[in-house]
C-alpha cells in the first residue's frame, strides 16, 4: 500500500507531520520539493487595483459566479 505523509527535512533529519498508522517498517522514497517563497512578490504588494468604470460595470453580472440551483 502506498501512503504519502508530509514532512520537513531539517538538520539532516526528516520530521513527519504525522505518525503513519499500521506501518512498523517499510521502504521509502524521499522527494525534495522546490521551496516556495514565503513572502509575496513586491509587484503584488504594490498593486493598487483597477479603477472601476462604466465599461467594467456593464460586465459585472457576467463576472459573478452562476447561482446555485436548490432542489
Amino acid at each position: 500500500m502506498l501512503r504519502t505523509i508530509e514532512g520537513i527535512y531539517k538538520n539532516g533529519k526528516i520530521e513527519l507531520a504525522e505518525t503513519p498508522q499500521g506501518i512498523t517498517e517499510s521502504r521509502v522514497f524521499v522527494t525534495f520539493l522546490e521551496t516556495k517563497a514565503m513572502t509575496w512578490p513586491e509587484t503584488i504588494m504594490q498593486h493598487q487595483g483597477v479603477v472601476e468604470s462604466i465599461i467594467f460595470e456593464s460586465y459585472r453580472d457576467e463576472l459573478l459566479p452562476p447561482n446555485e440551483i436548490h432542489l
